[in-house]
């Protein structure tokens, strides 16, 4: 076991490493700017995106995710190589002396990292019980890491589950089999623990400067420490990973729309978005929420500067999931479960809307459940009040849109499902939200205790 951990320590390392240089690539850590070096705190969730969204792809024409994903790292290495002044830089550079509210946040984070560290060794003996995890994601990531050749045909036939789905957590899976020097759906789940650990890390780089870090801490906490958050990530399925990606995605949204000058941030909050939808296909539908609200929150004055970049960021993020839509065109590769024509058939949902009250109930008792994720939907909605009554309008509108957006459209998912109520509720839908409130409690601390008062003025 300490062998294939230690390989496995070796990859996420690596995409440390590949994340650092993907910022200073980007001139987004700079020798000139010290505190800069900051902003390392997001390089290992960005470097993952930097590895593994090439090699998924590359995986679709049977080239191995290890040689997809060499290439990819040692391309973003190139890039920074000329910056040859940065280590030293970096380490001389000082850190500022932490205020008391600071010591407290970093003491709420330790508890919760100590609490994820208890919960370690869950995650390396823990067998692969779940059915989509023995079903559907190990075998595909097996099969990737295993023949590569052979991958493509046969995920496409169906045989490994839903052929819709993107590869983007398989190919994270099989690099970790493939830097483990075998296929162990047991240990495995070191992968998916240090997601959370990134996640946090993440979450601290990218709202340092934008809120206050005691919010900072007791959000992240929240997230990581709720009794649903760690079971699901436990049983290896997508949701977790989806939601830890496209919460920190639409907080990065988010923050740039506080502060248009940081592209940083639309940087990473594109890496993320982008990432959070080749995790699974409703991935999809949150970056789509999170494009309309990026784009409707720049209004306002100077809202020509701003749209600017925001319509680039719509952009990269629609490259980024294009070749995956033709690829699923190409191959005639659709879900069974619902036709997204009938989205738009107001027949068909008149036709169907008894459905829609059992899917309100359901998923609302979902949100609430305290025994699993605590108050985080009562905190997310006192959040966007407090953000509305103190004039937040631009984290507040962005918040508003992006969660009225993805529940909506989740509503709209199994209003026109195929599948009955009754099993397809129960069997998902307390997966589902996972995204909404990591995402809603990732845009807390801008809405509860901002740092910048540019959101009041502009």
């Amino acid at each position: 076991m300490a062998v294939e951990l230690a390989g496995l320590a070796v990859a996420n390392v690596a995409y440390f490493v590949v994340g650092v240089a993907a910022f200073v690539a980007g001139g987004w850590v700079s020798p000139a700017r010290s505190v800069t070096w900051r902003r390392v705190g997001a390089a290992y969730m960005f470097g993952i995106v930097v590895v593994v969204v090439p090699a998924s792809y590359l995986a679709l024409f049977g080239v191995p995710v290890g040689v997809g994903a060499a290439v990819a790292g040692l391309a973003t290495i190139a890039l920074a190589a000329r910056r040859v002044g940065l280590p030293r830089q970096l380490a001389r550079a000082r850190l500022p002396r932490p205020s008391a509210e600071q010591l407290a946040a970093l003491a709420v984070t330790g508890v919760a990292l100590v609490v994820l560290g208890y919960a370690f060794r869950a995650f390396v003996v823990r067998p692969l019980v779940d059915f989509d995890a023995w079903a559907i994601w190990a075998p595909k990531a097996r099969l990737v890491y295993q023949d590569p050749g052979a991958a493509p045909a046969a995920i496409r036939s169906g045989l490994y589950g839903q052929s819709p789905y993107p590869l983007a957590l398989p190919t994270l899976q099989a690099l970790g089999f493939g830097s483990m020097g075998r296929f162990d759906g047991a240990l495995i789940g070191a992968q998916f623990a240090a997601l959370a650990f990134g996640f946090v890390a993440a979450l601290w780089a990218l709202l340092e400067r934008r809120a206050r870090p005691l919010a900072i801490s007791l959000c992240a906490a929240a997230i990581v420490v709720a009794p649903q958050f760690l079971f699901q990530l436990l049983t290896h399925y997508a949701d977790v990973p989806l939601g830890l990606f496209i919460g920190l995605g639409v907080a990065a949204a988010a923050a740039w729309t506080v502060s248009p000058d940081d592209g940083w941030l639309l940087a990473c909050a594109v890496a993320f978005i982008g990432m959070g939808a080749l995790t699974k296909s409703e991935g999809t539908l949150f970056a789509v929420a999170a494009a309309i609200a990026l784009l409707a929150t720049q209004v306002g004055p100077a809202w020509r500067t701003r749209l600017r970049p925001a319509l680039v960021a719509v952009g990269a993020i629609a490259l980024i999931l294009l070749p995956w839509q033709i690829y699923c065109a190409a191959y005639h590769l659709k879900t069974s479960d619902y036709n997204l024509s009938d989205a738009v058939s107001l027949g068909y949902l008149r036709e169907h809307s008894d459905r829609l009250g059992p899917v309100l109930r359901e998923l609302g008792k979902q949100l609430t459940v305290t025994h699993q994720w605590g108050y985080l939907v009562f905190a997310v909605a006192a959040g966007v009040f407090t953000g509305a009554l103190a004039r937040r309008w631009r984290a507040t509108a962005f918040a508003v849109v992006w969660l009225a957006l993805a529940f909506a459209g989740l509503v709209l998912i199994y209003w026109i499902s195929t599948l009955p109520t009754s099993s397809n509720l129960t069997n998902s839908s307390f997966r589902t939200i996972v995204s909404l409130l990591v995402g809603g409690t990732a845009l807390l601390p801008l809405l509860i205790a901002p740092t910048d008062p540019k959101d009041r003025t502009r």
